[in-house]
């Protein structure tokens, strides 16, 4: 049994995944690991061939159809008997040896479901990985053309938590999915992801069920991945409104207020 299982959903970017998996390679040799790569690519045989020779490291899993994100996380965790999960983005990359650290921390806590390591750019700009939980019109006011609007300031400031400085260890409301490091104990209280959202939110909406169940979700900046690029829901404008990844997005806000409450 592995002491972490990696898992990574990839869609139609082989050349991510194994960028990703090398970077496991080089930066988490102390800890012993095992990859797991599940494609919602809907693949030809060429296809299936080509990713599952690309990644000889990881175990590759080729859903049968595009399940979204949390179908993909959850497809993987029928293959895991290791205690703790680290979800990464196919475009993340692991680049110190903080992984250790904590894993170490998950050790020494056992009220902890959930860490978030620190998430950089390209730039090594640290990026907003972890936040408050949002509010109904906090979509808007952050991701759309009215964040120009007077108060909008102050919501993105509490949203994206600006007030807070990210060299700090700290208790938080939630931790980016993309970068997410999981006791599988807590996973098998709470269930798996929400599989109502297809895309954004089931992350959210996940530590919200932790943090219900008496779980701790934390933010470690000991551990660092780099995720280059911006969201494409982050874009302004009425073209952004139109987006397919905007619908997606609002889509999944309106399933996780009908479910927690919209106050």
């Amino acid at each position: 049994m592995s002491m972490l299982s990696i898992v990574i959903i990839e869609y139609h970017c082989i050349d991510d995944v194994v960028n990703a998996v090398t970077s496991v390679k080089e930066h988490l040799k102390d800890i012993d690991w095992e990859a797991i790569v599940i494609s919602n690519s809907e693949y030809d045989d060429k296809g299936i061939k080509a990713i599952t020779q690309a990644v000889p490291d990881a175990r590759v899993i080729i859903n049968d159809f595009n399940s979204g994100y949390a179908g993909g996380v959850n497809r993987s965790l029928q293959e895991i008997d290791s205690p703790y999960v680290f979800l990464l983005n196919p475009d993340g990359l692991f680049i110190d040896n903080g992984m250790k650290v904590l894993l170490d921390e998950m050790e020494s806590h056992p009220e902890i479901a959930a860490i978030g390591p620190k998430v950089v750019d390209e730039d090594n700009i640290v990026q907003p990985s972890c936040r408050r939980f949002p509010k109904p019109f906090t979509f808007l006011l952050v991701r759309s053309f009215f964040r120009h609007l007077p108060w909008a300031s102050s919501e993105r400031r509490r949203y994206l938590m600006e007030d807070f400085d990210r060299a700090d260890k700290k208790e938080v409301d939630w931790v980016s999915g993309g970068a997410m490091l999981l006791r599988y104990d807590a996973i098998k209280q709470v269930g798996g992801m929400d599989e109502r959202y297809f895309l954004y939110m089931e992350d959210v909406d996940w530590c919200r069920q932790m943090g219900e169940a008496g779980w701790k979700v934390m933010y470690d900046p000991r551990a660092t991945v780099l995720h280059a690029g911006r969201h494409s829901s982050i874009s302004s404008g009425l073209l952004s409104i139109m987006s397919q990844t905007t619908r997606w997005h609002l889509s999944s806000m309106w399933k996780f207020f009908r479910k927690w409450g919209f106050l």
